[in-house]
């Protein structure tokens, strides 16, 4: 039998032939081999080294899997696992982290930048590195060879369709359900309440990680998928892992995603890159770098990114000084923090000035707002409409079936909503000046 076997942590030994095995030849997806899926999270939990190369592959694996068991045709189930394999290609080096910074100066989010490449539109080598391949075939070309539609692609990843219909499936939280086209089906597979990128990124940060939150019955829950009105809905069989998942993906948010020290070494990352800027290539050369390399540009940059960088190799870290929950802000409160979190020059200005006061070298004050929906409502989690096909025939929403649905969509995915770090020897200092100035 042609193609290649994956012998994968997670899901075993399955095998990609045809126009998976081609794209994974290509350089845009080996590029992920080099982007670890958690950002600095092996610094907390030592085992999450994963890429975002074996998560897109798992990915892919289970579309396959939901494609067969809602009945697509070979070619609709292809789309899918193209997609899956797809979806990630255009994050940037340490993904998340970086991203609303290099973006800030000038780059692209990685959903453009993962329609871009899949379009044909965006090149992710950098000048000298052409030479290393000869009669290089990009993305789009290997799709059209296999009669797959780049835009169609595009569209069940980054949001529109064919047509230009505007919709946001690579992230449901935000677009909501209410989709123009009459069968999203292969979108929903994609991105949607019950999809394969949640499925895949659970189970296998849960494994790296070792926090078992995670663990999701997933095969019984692709099982009892079907195909509804042009939706994907669970039949009552499956509510309890239904359940499961929405829970795992709760409290891994929770235990790893917005854990404290997590933030920390995220945070020392991106302040490293943030005061750096006249030391750093631009924005556009960095997002084609990968980890390895961005660490190379730190080190060469000399000052406080060399200094973070040597603070994050030896796990001298900084320390938190201030931490705040949600309900302790008032709406004034909230309406500053906001404020902060979207306006990074504020927010630096806001820094410097208690670094001033509390005596700190500039740059070592870091206000952190996880996610500014938090002080809200975290959408993402929030988002728990699944339809369910009950015994008896009917489609009800799965609220009508279990009191789980309503406490997760009140659960606070993160008990901290602020919190603010510097040196661990100034951490007093730090955190009177900074409750004065910020609150004021």
């Amino acid at each position: 039998m042609s193609g290649k076997v994956i012998n994968d942590a997670i899901h075993g030994m399955f095998r990609i032939k045809g126009v998976r095995e081609e794209l994974l030849a290509t350089p845009e997806f080996n590029k992920l081999s080099h982007i670890k899926q958690l950002g600095l999270a092996h610094l907390v939990f030592p085992g999450a080294h994963h890429t975002r190369f074996e998560h897109s592959l798992g990915v892919s694996h289970i579309g396959g899997l939901m494609a067969d068991s809602v009945g697509l045709d070979e070619h609709e189930k292809s789309i899918v696992e193209v997609a899956g394999m797809l979806h990630d290609v255009g994050h940037g080096p340490y993904s998340h982290t970086l991203e609303h910074i290099l973006h800030e100066r000038g780059g692209a989010d990685h959903m453009h930048i993962t329609e871009g490449i899949i379009t044909g539109d965006y090149d992710i080598l950098r000048e000298d590195e052409n030479s290393l391949f000869d009669n290089r075939q990009k993305v789009p070309d290997i799709l059209e060879k296999y009669d797959i539609d780049p835009e169609q692609v595009a569209g069940l990843i980054h949001g529109a369709d064919a047509a230009g219909t505007e919709r946001n499936l690579f992230n449901w939280s935000e677009g909501g359900n209410n989709f123009e086209t009459q069968d999203n089906t292969l979108a929903h597979l994609i991105h949607g309440p019950v999809d394969c990128d949640q499925l895949d990124y659970l189970l296998r940060d849960a494994h790296f990680t070792g926090v078992r939150h995670g663990v999701v019955d997933h095969l019984r829950l692709v099982e009892c998928l079907e195909r509804h009105s042009g939706d994907v809905a669970v039949t009552e069989g499956g509510v309890p892992a239904l359940e499961g998942m929405l829970m795992a993906r709760g409290l891994m948010y929770s235990a790893v995603y917005f854990h404290k020290v997590t933030r920390v070494t995220e945070m020392m990352l991106s302040r490293a890159v943030e005061r750096s800027e006249d030391n750093l290539p631009d924005a556009v050369d960095m997002q084609r770098m990968v980890d390895a390399e961005i660490w190379q540009a730190l080190s060469e940059a000399g000052g406080i990114a060399k200094d973070m960088l040597r603070r994050l190799k030896y796990r001298q870290l900084l320390k938190v000084c201030v931490t705040r929950r949600a309900e302790e802000f008032s709406d004034a409160q909230i309406e500053r923090l906001v404020k902060l979190a979207e306006n990074s020059a504020e927010r630096r200005e806001i820094e410097d000035e208690i670094c001033r006061r509390a005596k700190v070298p500039e740059g070592y004050v870091a206000i952190d707002v996880p996610s500014v929906k938090l002080l809200l409502s975290e959408p993402r989690m929030s988002q728990v409409d699944v339809r369910i096909i009950g015994r008896d025939g009917k489609t009800r929403w799965f609220q009508e079936h279990t009191p789980i649905a309503d406490a997760l969509r009140k659960r606070q995915v993160s008990q901290a909503a602020m919190f603010i770090m510097t040196l661990p020897n100034a951490t007093e200092a730090v955190a009177e000046v900074a409750e004065r100035i910020i609150f004021q």
